[in-house]
């Protein structure tokens, strides 16, 4: 969005920044124009802090700022939702997750690409030590309030260089032109030898095509399984788009099954509305005995003698003679 007049010139004058801090100087703002102003401090990766007295950023606050001020202009919150498919788990699927990663009171926990932490609170919830890695400052921010991660990380997760030291990595990643299996390819590297990897993926990746085709094999020879989420699953964040959940172990367990993977199922029908089996079939019995009774009357009459036709005498009419008046000799005496 591109920032108003008074809102970037309260930030270019008031604005004293201090490493991480950031103070907005000067006499007391009108509540109004503060909201905007701290909505582009959220944008940029500040939050208010208290008892501190100022906005806290997770990198250098000038260099958060910098950009803003030369630019005017900043992608809040909102924007960067729609702008970057970022669409927040939703509750039923958080809890689906937690479930089949069978998470362990101090179990080490990664989620990378973030968010705002949906996954990341639910796994603190049961006790994890949990990481997470996202690539937005204001994103960042958001998580780092909640206070649920260990640790933080601003960065790209698909440069992050990878630490294989975690029980579990739990995530919801972009789906964007097959990035779900780029990151969860990438997400695998993290897992200790033991480790086990749960994500909601697109649907896509249950179709055996060319561009799929990697990734299949790589789940089949983990022993990794597919469940189908319901449709709709994420309606409520913004998308229709159907996924599914792949887990995937570090190693193929010694009791591992081939995989399955889910097919679309054809739209079921309700029994009660083809009737019971044995009331169609004697539908069906009394049907043929009526159509077997019409054909029987049929050849009954083609079998009986066809009687002769006597011919009526033709009476004969005698046409009246024609008239010789014209329609010319009419028009003659009419005129």
């Amino acid at each position: 969005m591109r920032i108003p007049t008074d809102v970037l010139a309260a930030l270019s004058d008031r604005a004293e920044t201090d490493g991480h801090r950031l103070v907005l100087g000067g006499a007391r703002m009108a509540p109004a124009l503060y909201q905007r102003v701290n909505e582009i401090l959220e944008a940029a990766g500040g939050r208010w802090v208290k008892n501190e007295g100022a906005h806290l950023f997770p990198v250098d606050a000038a260099q958060a700022l910098a950009p803003v001020l030369a630019t005017g202009e900043i992608v809040t919150l909102r924007e960067k939702r729609t702008l970057a498919q970022y669409f927040p788990t939703p509750r039923p699927v958080v809890d689906q997750l937690i479930a089949l990663a069978d998470l362990k009171p101090g179990m080490t926990v990664l989620e990378p690409s973030a968010g705002s932490g949906a996954i990341a609170t639910a796994a603190a919830a049961h006790s994890a030590v949990v990481d997470c890695i996202e690539q937005d400052p204001g994103y960042a921010t958001i998580l780092s309030n909640t206070r649920v991660a260990r640790r933080v990380q601003v960065a790209d997760f698909l440069t992050t260089p990878a630490e294989p030291c975690y029980d579990r990595v739990l995530m919801n990643p972009p789906f964007t032109r097959g990035a779900d299996m780029v990151h969860v390819t990438h997400a695998l590297r993290f897992l200790n030898p033991d480790g086990l990897l749960v994500s909601v993926m697109s649907w896509a990746v249950t179709e055996q095509t060319r561009g799929t085709a990697a990734f299949r094999k790589l789940v089949e020879q983990r022993g990794g399984l597919i469940e189908a989420l319901p449709a709709r699953a994420f309606a409520e964040s913004g998308t229709t788009v159907d996924t599914v959940i792949v887990t995937i172990p570090a190693a193929r367990p010694a009791s591992a099954q081939p995989t399955v993977w889910p097919a679309r199922g054809l739209p079921s029908r309700d029994v009660e509305e083809l009737g019971n089996p044995a009331d169609i079939a004697a539908k069906i019995v009394a049907d043929l005995r009526k159509a077997v009774a019409a054909f029987e009357e049929v050849a009954t009459t083609l079998t009986k003698p066809v009687p002769s036709v006597v011919p009526s005498p033709v009476e004969i009419v005698e046409l009246p003679a024609p008239c010789e008046e014209t329609l010319f000799d009419f028009l003659d005496e009419a005129s």
